[in-house]
């Protein structure tokens, strides 16, 4: 709930090239680069339908997306080095991609004239580069907050 929320109320404002954040696919990414494709596709799906509860428009059409992101982000955790900061970039670029083609693809059918090509340009893809850049981002937040409470684990471990 709280990554909707702030999709909506403060990530208007911090607007990149013309392109708005999608900050619940970078969760997402880095969630099910972390526990894999069961739970990647679950909580795509959650995300999903509470954006679609409060959008109150093609109800399914995000969830199904989102969950197919989740999903095919948590196949590559067995085969990519989750440690590596710039693979939840890499993922969160492409999940962007892959949550927009269900759009595409059923967007004549349910009444949306997506125009693909320029789109693509000047709203996909730059939204695709500051998904990743926020995946970035916060996997090395991540990464830090999981090292300092480790290292904060082991010395209390040892003044005991």
């Amino acid at each position: 709930m709280a990554g909707i929320v702030i999709e909506a109320t403060l990530l208007p404002s911090f607007e990149l090239a013309g392109a708005q954040a999608d900050i619940l696919i970078v969760i997402i990414s880095i969630f099910a680069l972390l526990k894999g494709k069961t739970r990647g596709a679950a909580l795509g799906f959650i995300y999903g339908v509470l954006e679609d509860i409060y959008l109150a428009k093609y109800i399914g059409l995000n969830a199904m997306s989102k969950m197919a992101a989740g999903y095919l982000i948590g196949l590559s955790k067995d085969w990519l080095n989750e440690r590596n900061c710039l693979v939840p970039g890499l993922l969160a670029f492409l999940a962007t991609i892959v949550q927009v083609l269900p759009m595409i693809i059923l967007g004549p059918i349910i009444g949306l004239n997506y125009p693909l090509r320029a789109g693509f340009v000047t709203i996909i893809l730059p939204m695709a580069i500051y998904n990743g850049s926020l995946a970035v981002m916060g996997y090395s937040f991540y990464q830090g907050v999981v090292a300092w409470v480790s290292n904060r684990r082991k010395r209390i471990g040892n003044q005991k």
